[in-house]
């Protein structure tokens, strides 16, 4: 059967609208779908950038507080740490510790920095200067006075002591001699140990 040019315009029609909801329809709407899909890639991007950047900032800001942290234990040892000058007003406060506690001190003398034993460079901002004490007295006596170093406000550090009990005397007392250090600030030539940050 042959078909009437009717029935192949209906065929043809009934085929041209699926080509055309194609083109009119669905390829309008694919490409709109792509575009989105590209902006919402961009913006995306975008985001995760600055997310980063808010990490990064806050990695800053949480360094920064670090950073200020660390300038307040500086400025806190910093207020510790006596002028080199006052060094002598540290060495008679010790004098006076010793009395204070029934110690008869016999000897206190500032002795040269021994270099292989120094915990500060010659070069840098700070020092340190050892004192020999020799005193004797009353073991209680001895440990009021270590007490009362260990609470001074300046920063010391003890880093010998010997103890001996004095031959004909009665039990309790003791003689010792101990060498400290005194850590100090340099003022000479300040500038060149600031750190800019």
């Amino acid at each position: 059967m042959k078909p009437s040019p009717r029935e192949i315009i209906f065929a043809l029609v009934l085929l041209a609208i699926p080509m055309a909801a194609w083109h009119l329809e669905f390829a309008p709407r694919q490409r709109r779908q792509k575009e989105l899909k590209q902006q919402i890639q961009a913006k995306q991007a975008k985001l995760d950038k600055l997310f980063e950047k808010k990490q990064l900032s806050g990695a800053i800001g949480d360094l920064r507080d670090q950073i200020a942290e660390g300038k307040e234990a500086v400025a806190i040892f910093r207020s510790r740490l006596p002028d080199e000058k006052d060094i002598d007003q540290i060495v008679r406060e010790v004098w006076r510790l010793a009395k204070s506690n029934d110690l008869s001190p016999t000897s206190l003398r500032t002795i040269p920095p021994r270099k292989n034993k120094q915990f500060t460079s010659p070069d840098g901002p700070h020092g340190e200067q050892p004192v020999l004490i020799q005193i004797e007295g009353d073991f209680n006596g001895l440990y009021s006075f270590m007490l009362d170093m260990e609470s001074q406000s300046r920063i010391m550090r003890i880093r010998q002591m010997t103890l001996k009990a004095p031959e004909n005397t009665h039990t309790g007392m003791v003689s010792a001699t101990i060498e400290f250090s005194i850590f100090f600030e340099r003022k000479k030539g300040q500038s060149q140990w600031t750190a800019k940050i």
